[in-house]
């Protein structure tokens, strides 16, 4: 009993010696799998990136943007530092170094085509750099490269699996003789053997309980459950599965996943699962439409699991779930941003969202750009109160305040207007009109943020300054026209009646003015006119009014200043206008003279009155020889 326990103890050792370097072999051949592996998917990937870069040098020559060139050069730069990789991981093998080489010579002469092209920005060279490498039937040469690397590594790890398969076999042999010699133990110990067995089916009865189990909540889930092998076809699906794809069992089975996708997204989900395959990810989620058995298009949302057994991949396992009506709410969320896109893009004028408690714009069209040379983006970093007196005219500040608060306490649909001005990229200023009614409230019920289309009304204000300015001077002189003068003299006179202050007029004409005319002719009139308009002008101050009544004569008002005061610039003006020389272009030189009529209002004074007391003065000054200042007292 103790020698045949002892031969079969000197037996197992063997047996267990030569399994360790069975182990280590397999191990070993693991590797070189793993690293074939390995090689097949550098080489997808370098396929993928030209084909990448291929594809956005394509889609840039149908519509040019510089977001597919920047991708056409990464996948470019990508392929080539993937090539470069690949050739120095298959250093130690001559053939498929030599393959590799092949490859990385077609990487670098396609991405020295189309980065020559690519960087000088032009649709012609980069279409003329694709015809080329067309030509040169590059998509077929790297093709076929790519394929030598595949077979060769394929055939590299069939040789290892089939070696593996004779190790195997070895190592059954020898199980084989390890067990006859447990059975030779096992009839010496046939007790402990019974114990075990009647443990094994204990354990054997429970897992088939749980395979049970298991095969029942599967069948009844409420989401797809489908298992596949390693090629992708289908080995089990749930009741719910069939269901959903409206196909029999019969008819799925054996059949692979990917004639279910939707045939322009089929290159997309093979490259997908073939990645996690290649990188052993254990789970990942994908969404995809399929076509069911009825010929409708769903939208399925899948985790898929890598099935493993003894450390091999054998399959996938997924669940999924329709996820059809999500997908067709994001559709049409797209299009209708994409609705409002357009309404912005195409509305006249500056489309806007402000926010009232921030202080800035949260949205602006790019019309923007043609009213006031900002990009919306500048538009947006402006942010208060006091960044605005960056774009707003300072005049405008407090009008414009006062209108945004009461847009706080406005009603749904109620627009208001305004007017105001905004500084130009370039400096000069815009005038707009805007048209704002809210668009979003606060938890205070207040209105938070308006939505308002302002336009540029600049060319219309200009036109309605140069009829203003036509209607109320005279083009001559530059100063007020009768009407004009008097609207503002009386405005004036009452504001003086209330504020209690002095205010002076003067009544001035050209002495003789109509002798001019007949003697040198009405040019010579107007340029005397014109010069006195000139002379007026820059002697009086901002608040003071001037103006023409007409012909020679003229007049202009002082506020808050006396008489005496009023008649010391009427004779600068005399003065003034007594030394000048007219005529000059006619070669008859001529000085003329202007005889002036001050007076000072009295209280609650009436314009009319006001005047005749200026005219008394004026008229006692000519009376008492013309070219002075009379003051009436």
């Amino acid at each position: 009993m103790k020698a045949g326990f002892s031969a079969g103890f000197a037996l197992f050792t063997v047996i267990t010696i030569a399994t360790i370097l069975r182990n280590l072999t397999l191990e070993n051949n693991a590797r070189k799998i793993a690293y074939a592996h390995e090689v097949i998917e550098r080489v997808d990937e370098i396929s993928f990136h030209s084909m990448d870069a291929e594809n956005a040098a394509r889609i840039f020559i149908s519509s040019p943007d510089r977001h597919d060139i920047a991708r056409c050069l990464n996948d470019l730069a990508r392929a080539r530092t993937l090539a470069s990789e690949m050739e120095g991981m298959v250093a130690g093998n001559a053939e498929q170094q030599r393959d590799a080489l092949a490859v990385r010579r077609l990487i670098d002469r396609q991405a020295a085509a189309l980065e020559n092209a690519a960087r000088s920005g032009s649709p012609d060279h980069v279409g003329q750099a694709i015809m080329t490498l067309d030509g040169e039937g590059f998509d077929s040469t790297l093709h076929g490269a790519v394929l030598a690397m595949q077979a060769e590594e394929r055939r590299a790890i069939g040789d290892r699996i089939a070696f593996d398969g004779r190790m195997n076999g070895s190592s059954r042999s020898a199980l084989m003789t390890l067990v006859l010699t447990g059975i030779f133990l096992g009839i010496v110990g046939s007790r402990r053997v019974l114990i075990d067995l009647d443990k094994r089916a204990a354990v054997e009865r429970a897992l088939s309980l749980k395979e049970e189990q298991y095969r029942q909540v599967v069948e009844t889930a409420g989401d797809m459950i489908c298992r596949t092998d390693e090629q992708g076809r289908f080995t089990f699906c749930n009741q719910t599965a069939l269901a959903m794809l409206h196909l029999a069992e019969a008819e799925l089975m054996g059949r692979s996943w990917l004639r279910l996708v939707r045939q322009d997204r089929r290159r997309h989900a093979e490259r997908f699962y073939l990645r996690q395959f290649g990188r052993r990810q254990k789970s990942t989620y994908y969404e995809f439409p399929i076509v069911d058995g009825h010929g409708i298009e769903r939208w399925l949302g899948q985790n898929v699991q890598l099935v493993f057994e003894a450390d091999r991949i054998v399959g996938f396992q997924a669940i999924a779930r329709d996820i059809t009506e999500r997908k067709k709410t994001e559709l049409e969320l797209q299009k209708s941003q994409r609705f409002v896109e357009r309404i912005a893009a195409t509305t006249p004028g500056i489309l806007y969202v402000y926010d009232l408690v921030a202080c800035q714009n949260v949205f602006s069209n790019r019309e923007t750009i043609a009213v006031l040379g900002y990009n919306p983006d500048e538009i947006h970093e402006v942010k208060g109160k006091g960044s605005a007196q960056q774009l707003l005219h300072p005049d405008d500040l407090v009008m414009i305040r006062a209108h945004h608060e009461s847009l706080r306490h406005a009603q749904d649909g109620e627009v208001r207007r305004l007017e105001y001005r905004a500084r130009h990229v370039d400096g000069h200023w815009v005038w707009l009109s805007c048209r704002d009614t809210p668009f979003e409230r606060g938890s205070d019920g207040l209105v938070k943020q308006i939505v308002g289309i302002a336009q540029d009304i600049t060319a219309r204000k200009a036109a309605q300054e140069r009829l203003a300015y036509q209607a109320n001077f005279d083009a001559l002189t530059g100063l007020a026209n009768r009407h004009h003068f008097w609207t503002r003299l009386q405005g004036l006179l009452r504001r003086a009646s209330i504020e209690r202050s002095e205010t002076s007029l003067c009544l001035f004409d050209i002495d003789h003015f109509k002798a001019i005319n007949d003697r040198f002719g009405h040019a010579a009139g107007d340029e005397v006119l014109e010069a006195v308009g000139n002379i007026v002008r820059a002697e009086l101050r901002t608040a003071d009014i001037a103006g023409r009544l007409g012909g020679d004569e003229f007049c202009f008002v002082l506020p808050g200043t006396d008489e005496n005061e009023a008649a010391r610039v009427a004779e600068r003006i005399r003065e003034r206008l007594c030394t000048m020389a007219f005529g000059m272009a006619t070669g008859s030189t001529f000085s003329v003279t202007a005889t002036f009529g001050v007076a000072k209002s009295e209280p609650d004074v009436d314009a009319r009155e006001f005047m005749e007391v200026a005219d008394r003065a004026l008229y006692r000054a000519k009376s008492a020889g013309r070219n002075r200042v009379m003051v009436e007292a």
